[in-house]
């Protein structure tokens, strides 16, 4: 298998799980309509693929498959761009988020390990 595709099936696989406890904790308690559950899903769902990648390519995880910070923030870039597109945000707010993805995405564990669920 390629780094690329390990990297990848731990990435949707913190998504999934991710997108899960959103749903598990939140949807069923809550008083709020299946759009708005499916849209809190899909931003958690983003939050988990950009903790994945990082576990996926930073050097102090003990999940790492390589050590690289462009995949570390290719990774964050690409779950800015799915949540801009999800939330319908302008493209101001789109150039923002996907600074922000890859900011986070360079400075990898050093959040990352804040971001327990």
């Amino acid at each position: 298998m390629t780094t690329l595709r390990k990297a990848i099936i731990l990435a949707v696989f913190f998504a999934v799980t991710s997108a899960g406890a959103a749903l598990s904790y939140a949807a069923l308690w809550t008083d709020i309509s299946w759009r708005q559950a499916q849209l809190w899903a899909g931003s958690f769902c983003c939050l988990g693929f950009l903790l994945g990648g990082i576990y996926a390519f930073d050097p102090d995880s003990d999940l790492k498959i390589k050590s690289s910070a462009i995949g570390r923030m290719s990774f964050g870039v690409i779950a800015s761009l799915i949540l801009s597109a999800l939330w319908r945000w302008p493209l101001e707010a789109v150039a923002l988020a996907s600074l922000i993805g890859a900011v986070l995405g360079y400075v990898g564990m050093m959040w990352a390990k804040f971001a327990d669920f």
